[in-house]
């Protein structure tokens, strides 16, 4: 009872225009799909890339070869450089050897330096860590004791004044006097 597709007429002037509008948004769609296949075949095709990029491909590679050629060319130096200096170091060397090899030929009783005076046959580099580390501890535990000191309440009722830091006794009576000030 009514449920069914009305179909519409090919001579419907509605339906002539559609069918138009349609076919021309096919061809514009296909000329569109056309041109976007042919962008990306471009982009990712390197032999076309490279062609069409000639010149920005050649400046490229000759900035890169001149940082490999620049860094190459700095590391070398630097090598000569060093190995020139080891040579006048080994060169230097040999040289002393020679001279403490003709020193104790001259005089082989000179050949071993005299070990440093003891002090209750203690070497002096042991002796004066041990004094300095004694210090350190009995400066730390100066400093814990008088921080206790500080914290804990006084015992005899004496309290530090306000200036002078001279402690202030309660009076006779257990009020507390003003501190000193001056008339």
């Amino acid at each position: 009872m009514g449920e069914g597709v009305t179909r519409l007429v090919a001579t419907d002037s509605r339906v002539q225009t559609l069918s138009q509008e349609i076919a021309r948004l096919r061809i514009r769609l296909t000329a569109a799909l056309t041109e976007l296949d042919r962008r990306r075949h471009n982009a990712t095709d390197a032999k076309h890339l490279a062609r069409e990029h000639a010149g920005a491909v050649a400046a490229g590679a000759l900035v890169l070869a001149a940082i490999v050629a620049t860094s190459v060319l700095k590391v070398r130096r630097w090598r000569q450089r060093r190995w020139a200096h080891q040579g006048v170091t080994l060169t230097d060397r040999a040289r002393r050897l020679g001279r403490a090899l003709g020193r104790v030929a001259h005089d082989p009783d000179r050949l071993a330096a005299q070990p440093p005076p003891r002090m209750l046959g203690i070497p002096p580099k042991t002796l004066a860590a041990l004094v300095l580390t004694t210090a350190e501890i009995l400066a730390e535990a100066m400093r814990e004791r008088r921080r206790r000191n500080e914290a804990a309440p006084r015992r005899d009722g004496m309290h530090p004044g306000r200036a002078t830091g001279v402690a202030s006794a309660p009076a006779p009576d257990g009020s507390r006097l003003p501190p000193w000030s001056s008339p």
